[in-house]
């Protein structure tokens, strides 16, 4: 459920990232992959540091567990979590893609916490959903790349990307409190003011508190939103496709 439309939002800001990836030479180690593990497990933690001495969590913290299951309008959770580039918790979307530089392979990492949209299920069919992504956000291992990251995907031009799922995906095996599910999703992603079909495949779930926690991927090649990669001295070659993940909190 939730996943659907946290699919979404980190499919919006992954390839808007992927944009940027070859302005993204990083030196050091990437970050890891975002897994549906991980992001629980990142998720509890910030609940835990946020649960007041009773034990009890702040009614604007954790959202209301509705008694129709998972049926209604989920909202990215845009204050949840603390977004940085090396460590996220919350929402976030971006790119990976295998470089060969002067100085041997690395993998480039971009991400954005800029993530906000909603997705609608009715009937435990995911019925619709938007997620947007800012494209003037997009943080790298380096701030002095951040203004040529943004160059390159023309931020100026385009400051958002958009997902839009038109609707007719069966949730029916996506339960509160139920161990994650595997889906795929297609829908339409505009970055630079180029659209193009994408399919995500996803992990979700729904947790007994109330939150649902969607992670994804998939693969694109750059040349099909019209990127092409810049030169550089430093750099030898930069694959023709890449990663766009997300990761996304959801609530009601």
């Amino acid at each position: 459920m939730n996943k659907k439309y946290l699919l979404g939002g980190g499919i919006v800001g992954v390839v808007i990232l992927a944009v940027a990836v070859w302005f993204l030479f990083l030196k050091g180690d990437a970050p890891d992959e975002a897994t549906n593990l991980a992001a629980n497990n990142d998720l509890d933690q910030v609940l835990a540091e946020e649960t007041p001495a009773d034990d009890v969590l702040e009614v604007t913290t954790a959202p209301t567990v509705p008694a129709d299951g998972i049926n209604g309008v989920w909202t990215v959770d845009a204050e949840i979590g603390n977004f940085d580039f090396e460590t996220a918790s919350g929402s976030f979307a971006g790119f990976r893609v295998e470089e060969e530089l002067v100085t041997g392979d690395t993998t480039a990492v971009g991400r954005s916490g800029g993530v906000t949209g909603s997705v609608t299920i009715e009937g435990d069919q995911l019925s619709g959903a938007e997620i947007t992504v800012d494209m003037t956000s997009i943080l790298s291992n380096d701030g002095r790349r951040e203004n040529a990251i943004r160059s390159a995907i023309g931020a100026s031009d385009f400051p958002t990307s958009t997902f839009t799922f038109d609707g007719g995906l069966d949730l029916s095996g996506l339960e509160v409190g139920g161990a994650a599910q595997t889906f795929s999703i297609e829908g339409n992603l505009t970055v630079a003011g180029v659209t193009n079909p994408v399919t995500f495949s996803i992990d979700a779930n729904v947790r007994d508190d109330g939150f649902g926690v969607i992670v994804g991927s998939t693969e694109i090649v750059w040349q099909d939103f019209g990127i092409t990669p810049p030169s550089a001295s430093i750099v030898v070659s930069v694959a023709d496709e890449g990663i766009v993940e997300f990761q996304l909190i959801v609530g009601r």
